[in-house]
């Protein structure tokens, strides 16, 4: 920074000196077309004087110039070197948020994996008790028509025993019917008689 404002101290000691030689060389030419005009040499010592002066007025207007230019230029590299210092500073805390935003993020992706790993692990046990449930069901489903299965095998069993002793009732009092005489149901009526006297 020192180096670039010594460059346009430099920089502007040359211009005011090319302008000052510039504006020599313009009045030495307007001082020998007027001496030729007149027909007349040049005087030296009017020369000499108007020399002078100009360089001295050359040399105050450096010496004015020299402060406000300095300070304008050291202002100026006073703003350079703050905006530059702000920029490192922003710069650098945009590079601490960029860090915590990163750890963020990568903490965000692990908790996520862990999320869904987590949801995964917990569909595979759900779907293994519903697995479970379903098979529990099914057993008892099958248990369930098992007894149902049983009671109605046992109750057409008992119809079926039922319908036989009926059967074999009805056809007993028939064969009964068939084959018994007026005197074997006499002697049985009175062996029936006998039997209740005796229970008396």
């Amino acid at each position: 920074m020192h180096a670039t404002l010594r460059g346009m101290m430099m920089r502007l000691k040359h211009v005011v000196l090319l302008a000052g030689i510039v504006l020599f060389f313009a009045y030495l030419g307007d001082a020998f077309a007027s001496e030729a005009g007149g027909g007349q040499h040049l005087n030296w010592t009017d020369f000499t004087y108007r020399t002078v002066a100009f360089l001295i007025l050359v040399g105050i207007l450096f010496k004015l110039l020299r402060k406000p230019l300095s300070g304008f230029l050291n202002a100026r590299r006073e703003e350079i070197q703050r905006l530059l210092d702000e920029l490192d500073t922003k710069t650098a805390a945009a590079q601490q948020e960029n860090a915590k935003v990163q750890t963020k993020l990568a903490a965000l992706e692990q908790e996520t994996k862990k999320i869904v790993e987590e949801l995964i692990a917990e569909g595979e046990a759900e779907k293994q008790k519903i697995i479970e449930a379903a098979h529990r069901q099914a057993e008892y489903i099958q248990q369930q028509a098992q007894v149902a299965i049983q009671q109605e095998v046992k109750a057409a069993r008992d119809s079926l025993k039922d319908e036989i002793a009926e059967m074999s009732v009805a056809a007993a009092e028939e064969l009964l019917k068939k084959s018994m005489r007026p005197k074997d149901q006499d002697r049985l009526v009175n062996e029936f008689m006998s039997k209740v006297v005796e229970a008396k």
